[in-house]
């Protein structure tokens, strides 16, 4: 079942990675730095506010250990009152905002983002209904349909001259059809009747979920509002763009994996299982797929860029290089909000947070009035920072000593070597400059030697990664013989 929902989840983020590479390539050659950064701060201000719109409302139904039609609807209430409250805070705040930047075109574009708070309260409670009983299939089928409109409406604005405004109102498109999507695939309805009957369930998870999320997101997307601000509109662009290639590896690999971790973390934790085992094996397979492509994005930054953004965007690749290399101590991350919220302990979660992120935002901050490439340095302290915070009440719950903790990662670090070796000794033969062809023999070799090298390593993702060969193969020889 586990193996299924995260083969699921895996087909549902591949196809939203593709749509936005595909999507990022063709609009990065139409619209200006200054416009993708105009976007990006907009954006900011309403994925901040909808994180506390959202109030943990999908962790909340996930983890319950008895959940009760009055627990999914007094959720869906908050959700939908906090909606309101906050689209028309967003509403007001637009002017200021846009005064605040010294751009009017802010107003219109927040304006148009709040239309999609209507939307959320319909398909949070029911996706994560879908969840909680790992029904990925149909999770994925609503995400790819969204993802698919978001592309769409995307890229056909920005050729019609819509500017930074094509992605607002692409976000808005996705939105409604996540809805659409999510009522079409479970139709329970008695999930929009009113009531606060559970609120003593769901304020107090809620609030503390919520200062989590809210404080991690704060600190994701401080470099948009300090760089706008200190630097330029143009500069937000740049950096984000660097910023979200590298993000690509967890997206590709890891986002699809966490939906499925949530669910049956808090599943192991109901039956008192020891969580010891799955947490080791979490980091092992985190690792193996994180590292190897952080370091080869660090060496392939170049043609990489070329590739996806165009020439215009060159000013990223320093960037990139830096970014993805000081992302390598993240690995522990990934596993702090499910270990923490399967256990029951949020007010941990967000207690960290406290800890760790404001002096981050303070370092970050400092940096910025020293240039891009300071930002992208300063995350070389940020990231340990926060992971070692994280680790200490990961360590509470999970019993486990620094020995076993590294002995778990040496399988991954093998793993990273033989992936990183093909690119590293082309970029030495090439003098540091790959072409395209050249790039692509990079990525084959890469591939393959990471599969070398998990069976040398004696991976536990190993045995994973062969079932997965063999389905394909299998697959591949069925399709020939149907031919």
């Amino acid at each position: 079942m586990i193996r299924r929902s995260i083969a699921f989840s895996l087909v549902d983020k591949y196809a939203g990675i593709i749509l936005g590479l595909a999507t990022m390539a063709i609009v990065s050659r139409i619209l200006t730095p200054e416009d993708v950064g105009l976007f990006m701060v907009a954006s900011a201000s309403v994925i901040l506010i909808e994180a506390f719109r959202d109030f943990g409302v999908g962790a909340c139904i996930i983890q319950a250990a008895r959940l009760t039609p009055e627990l999914v609807r007094t959720a869906f209430t908050v959700m939908a009152l906090l909606s309101v409250v906050f689209a028309a805070l967003l509403w007001l705040a637009a002017q200021p905002l846009a005064s605040f930047y010294g751009d009017p075109r802010l107003t219109g574009m927040i304006h148009i983002a709040t239309l999609g708070f209507i939307a959320a309260p319909i398909s949070n409670p029911l996706l994560s209904l879908l969840r909680r009983d790992l029904a990925f299939s149909k999770v994925a089928a609503v995400s790819i349909a969204a993802a698919t409109a978001n592309a769409a409406v995307t890229i056909g604005l920005a050729l019609l001259g819509f500017g930074a405004a094509s992605f607002v109102w692409a976000s808005v498109a996705a939105a409604g059809v996540m809805a659409t999507g999510a009522l079409a695939v479970r139709r329970e309805f008695w999930v929009f009747r009113p009531t606060l009957r559970e609120w003593r369930h769901v304020l107090p998870f809620g609030a503390w979920s919520s200062v989590v999320t809210l404080l991690g997101l704060l600190f994701d997307y401080m470099p948009r509002f300090i760089l706008g601000r200190v630097i330029s509109i143009a500069a937000v662009g740049i950096y984000s763009r660097a910023l979200s290639l590298c993000q690509l590896p967890d997206r590709a690999l890891l986002q699809a994996v966490q939906p499925v971790v949530l669910p049956a973390l808090s599943a192991r934790a109901r039956d008192g299982g020891d969580m010891r085992e799955p947490y080791f094996l979490g980091l092992a397979s985190i690792t193996a797929l994180q590292w190897p492509a952080l370091l080869c994005l660090a060496l392939l930054a170049e043609p990489i860029v070329r590739l996806l953004l165009g020439p215009q965007w060159t000013e990223t690749v320093p960037l990139i290089r830096i970014l993805a290399l000081a992302s390598l101590s993240l690995f522990p991350s990934y596993l702090t909000y499910p270990v923490l919220v399967a256990v029951g302990r949020v007010r941990d979660l967000a207690t960290a947070s406290l800890i760790a992120l404001p002096p981050s935002m303070a370092i970050m901050l400092g940096a910025a009035h020293f240039g891009l490439t300071a930002v992208a340095l300063s995350v070389f302290i940020t990231a340990p920072l926060q992971v070692g915070v994280g680790l200490h009440f990961v360590r509470r719950h999970v019993r486990f000593t620094w020995a076993e903790f590294a002995l778990a990662l040496r399988p991954s670090l093998v793993a990273t070597i033989g992936a990183a070796a093909m690119p590293a000794a082309l970029l030495v033969a090439s003098s540091g400059r790959l072409g395209l062809v050249a790039m692509a023999f990079a990525i084959l070799g890469s591939a393959v030697g990471w599969l070398m090298a998990l069976r040398l390593g004696r991976h536990p993702l190993d045995p994973e990664v062969r079932l997965v060969v063999a389905k394909l193969t299998e697959f591949v020889v069925r399709a020939r013989a149907r031919a």
